[in-house]
């Protein structure tokens, strides 16, 4: 189960961030390493700041897979040399991305939101209308 989730994933990571028209900032071969952390890095903190703006909490298990999500994403707009502006746009994504979890999951009566793994593949067809390239046809 988990090997289907993380492929399934990757493959969502690559085509959102793609469809997105990330292509990255210019950074040569060997740095692509370095580039892609700092990146996923970027948008970890997006997804932890939408967290916090939701009064929303995902346990590490699903932070974890939430960067499964964006990494193949990360390298390959390093690997494209995405301009910042097409970055920003991959931002608006991971953070709608994190939104569209939110909303997937329950809210307490407390107000806040405990976000679970199974909320990644509801936001995955949320998001996936808003690219012209999906794999994913809208159900």
């Amino acid at each position: 189960m988990r090997s289907l989730k993380r492929r399934k994933l990757s493959g969502v990571a690559v085509l959102v961030l793609t469809c997105a028209g990330v292509v990255a900032a210019s950074q040569g071969s060997n740095d692509t390493p370095y580039a892609a952390s700092r990146l996923i890095g970027r948008w970890r903190t997006i997804m932890n700041r939408t967290l916090e703006d939701t009064r929303a909490f995902a346990a590490e298990e699903v932070t974890d897979l939430m960067e499964e999500f964006v990494s193949p994403g990360a390298v390959r707009a390093v690997q494209d040399k995405a301009s910042e502006a097409q970055l920003k746009k991959a931002d608006e994504a991971v953070e709608q991305f994190v939104y569209a979890m939110v909303k997937a999951s329950t809210r307490r009566p407390d107000g806040s939101v405990v976000v679970e793994a199974s909320a990644i593949e509801p936001a995955e067809r949320a998001i996936c209308p808003v690219y012209p390239f999906c794999d994913r046809k809208p159900q």
